[in-house]
Formats: structure tokens, sequence, C-alpha cells
């Protein structure tokens, strides 16, 4: 069944550049470039609360999975933003970024947040010490170039970059993987798919990769949406790839039946501006989606909507 609209969230003013669910798929929180998170109510599509603080427009968003910590970067503030969900409140700030910060990961319990930055690093920081300085694990300067999406697990920190590859940080051992595809274009994108096998990839020629982990090869390609200059975000359900779009559309492919031709499933209307970021549900990746919202997209006019 194609995908309809549940709800038209407009809540900003400026672009939405980061939007996610929380762990129970209940709330969905924004960040717009008005500086300001909203939390919503996802399936009444009800705002509960308003998030003010930054000083720059929000560029990324993270969430703890029991949704007590989230996690926010502002780009030109420089520093990662940390709050207490139910009281609705910032807690501190992580002051050590030297150039703006794209992207922000936090482990489930919320006591590591990883943040990127246009400066080239990743910085891994502990929560639970008392000041910035102390917060501050280590920094990882593999990268030739700014830092545009991340992926925490419980073992691993995967960090894309501009320069072209994607780098998997073994926490454990300290081994780095690098994988780089072939193109050589900026990797604007990178998510872990659900079984834990494969690197969902997404590159500024327009590509978009499903790559094993095993032996870093391509096994299946999609395309057919537009990311020539902006960092688009794409996502994985436990059947479904996702991508926002230059062009204004979010397109969807069926991993098993769209894997040879690369061509989308669906190109679902609704914004009128680039559509940045996508997310889909959690029921979504679990394969559970049945009568839930499906999933999220954001847009530069400011829209942000909850598909079903």
């Amino acid at each position: 069944m194609t995908p309809r609209i549940r709800h038209k969230l407009e809540h900003h003013k400026g672009s939405v550049n980061s939007a996610i669910f929380d762990a129970s798929g209940a709330y969905v929180f924004t960040g717009g470039q008005d500086k300001s998170i909203r939390l919503v109510n996802s399936a009444t599509g009800e705002e509960i609360q308003t998030l003010l603080g930054h000083g720059w427009g929000i560029q990324g968003l993270a969430i703890s999975r029991d949704s007590s910590t989230l996690a926010s970067c502002g780009g030109t503030d420089r520093a990662v933003y940390l709050w207490d969900v139910g009281q609705a409140q910032l807690t501190r700030k992580l002051t050590d970024h030297a150039q703006r910060v794209d992207c922000v990961a936090v482990s489930d319990n919320g006591s590591i947040v990883v943040s990127g930055s246009f400066g080239k690093t990743v910085r891994v920081w502990d929560t639970r010490a008392s000041n910035s300085p102390q917060a501050m694990l280590q920094v990882l300067k593999e990268s030739k170039d700014g830092i545009s999406s991340l992926v925490l697990t419980p073992a691993e920190i995967i960090a894309s970059s501009i320069d072209g590859c994607a780098r998997t940080y073994d926490m454990r051992t300290g081994r780095v993987v690098v994988d780089s595809f072939g193109s050589g274009q900026p990797v604007v994108c990178v998510r872990v798919v659900s079984d834990g096998k494969c690197l969902l990839v997404s590159s500024m020629d327009g590509s978009i990769q499903l790559v094993d982990r095993a032996d870093g090869k391509s096994v299946a390609a999609f395309s057919g949406h537009v990311c020539k200059d902006y960092r688009i975000q794409c996502d994985a359900s436990n059947s479904m790839v996702a991508s926002g779009s230059e062009d204004g559309f979010v397109y969807v492919w069926d991993i098993l039946r769209d894997s040879e031709s690369g061509s989308a499933q669906y190109r679902l209307g609704g914004h009128s501006g680039i559509v940045n970021t996508v997310e889909f549900h959690p029921s979504a990746k679990s394969g559970l989606a049945k009568g839930h919202a499906m999933m999220l997209s954001a847009a530069s006019d400011g829209s942000v909507i909850v598909w079903e």
C-alpha cells in the first residue's frame, strides 16, 4: 500500500534539518534552522514542548533508548547540547570542537555521546564526567574531510565523511576499518541495516548502496533521488530503503524487489522544498509497523511529514 500522509507538521520557521523518533515511536523530535527543537506526539501531531538554547540552526539530533537524554548539535555553536527530556531542560554543553558540529549519536543508556565536525574529527564523550574537559574520552582524527553522519552501536562507532569513506571504529580493540565506495564522491549518510550485516551508504553522486560489511562489496544499489549539493539523509527499515531528495520528493525502495533495477517503488510528494532527512519508525525497523506511523521526512520548507 502506498504510504500516505498522517500528519503534516509546520511548527518551524525555516528549514528542518533533523527529525527523529524516540525509541518507542510515540514521540517525534525535530530540529530546525530557527534554532528550536520541537517535541511532538506522533499519533496526534500535537506539539508538546519547545526546547530553546542553541544560538544557531540545529543540524543533528539523537536520543537514548530510554528517551531520557536528547543530544543536539547546532552547527556553528561548535558544541553538543544535552537535554533532560522529562524536565525539558538543558543539562550541559560539551564544548571542544573548533568548527561546526554537523552530527551526533547517543548510546542506549545516554552515557556515551559521539559528535562529528566539519573540522574532520569525531569526539567521544562520557556524559557521566563532571565537566567538559573530563567528559571528552577520545578524538578520532582519521578523516580527511568533514564528518557527515554517525552511527553508535554497543561496540562500534561508524562515521561517514565527505572524503568519500566510511570508517568503523571497534571500541573494544581499537581497530579501524575504512570502506571507500569506488566513485570517490562525498559520503553524506551511513546507516546500519537492522540485521547488522550491511551498511546503507548514500553519496553525493545520487547513489545509495547496500554494502556487505564482511567484504565491503555493494550488494544492491538504489537511484532516482537527487543528491548533488546537500547532505541528504537516508534510512532503512527491515524491508525498505528511503531517502530525501533535492527535488522535494521522498523516494522509497523495496530492498528485495528493487535491488536489481534500482528504481524507486514510491515517489512521495507533500513537501515544497528540499527533503533533508527521513527516518523510519522503530516498529518499521523491527517489521511490526502495522497500525503505526511508518516514517518521518523533514524539508527546507519548514515542514515535517509523518507517513503511514
